[in-house]
């Protein structure tokens, strides 16, 4: 019997208990204070998708865990994931990012992120780890509705050869647990031949109250690839995604 993918499992709930700990420990010693916001997140899908890129990694759980620091203007963001069952697909990789932000008015923000995408399916930092540029866009249309755009650049210093951009369109609706959010990506080929085009469809109930620092999320996606370039590469194209998160603010 391969025990492998159960010590993986084990691994992971040690892990994530950890950060939630850990994370709730430091929320609660500095909750005087009002000038930043830290929150920790983790995130147990039925299979791994790229929310950056959109696009289906692989058909194995996955498992993804954040940490993000937040002020008025600027912010710290570090996002693990991993797939549960191979350490080597693609979904294995870590986001260490710092940003911006620039308010325009009380509906217009910008926000530009600057760090490193690490490419972990072989070790802490494979071949393929650069520097990431992603510029993020939001415009509160109202109380319920939220539109954002993210330009993602990637491979940008150390493997320019591997240099890629995709841009990320998001509509959300969110009215008290209930968040649907339309995505649609476009990789376009200025810079490679992994030009594509994929939408999906979230529905969500979120924010359900566990305590006062704990909350619950749970949710389905659907995802289709109805155009690329590069169909070997991305050959799983359509799919459906369940997704359960604990939020600790």
């Amino acid at each position: 019997m391969n025990t492998r993918p159960v010590s993986i499992l084990y691994c992971t709930f040690l892990l994530m208990f950890s950060v939630l700990i850990q994370a709730k420990a430091l929320t609660d010693s500095l909750k005087k204070e009002k000038k930043y916001v830290m929150r920790a997140m983790t995130r147990v899908h039925s299979m791994g998708q790229f929310w950056y890129g959109g696009r289906i990694v692989t058909n194995n759980p996955t498992v993804d865990m954040s940490f993000t620091y937040d002020r008025k203007q600027w912010g710290l963001q570090v996002f693990k994931a991993f797939d549960l069952r191979d350490h080597t697909t693609d979904i294995n990789f870590m986001l260490a990012v710092a940003n911006k932000n620039f308010h325009i008015g009380k509906r217009l923000t910008i926000t530009p992120n600057v760090g490193f995408l690490f490419e972990q399916a072989h070790s802490l930092a494979d071949e393929d780890t650069d520097v990431v540029f992603i510029l993020n866009t939001s415009y509160k249309l109202s109380n319920h509705f939220t539109i954002d755009h993210s330009a993602l650049f990637g491979n940008l210093v150390l493997v320019p050869s591997e240099k890629d951009w995709v841009n990320r369109f998001r509509l959300l609706y969110s009215y008290k647990h209930w968040d649907v959010s339309g995505w649609l990506w476009h990789n376009n080929n200025l810079f490679d031949n992994a030009a594509y085009v994929s939408s999906t469809l979230t529905i969500f109930y979120s924010r359900i109250k566990v305590t006062n620092r704990l909350l619950i999320n749970v949710g389905v996606a659907g995802t289709i690839m109805p155009y690329t370039l590069n169909e070997v590469s991305y050959a799983r194209r359509n799919g459906m995604l369940f997704t359960v998160a604990a939020i600790i603010h």
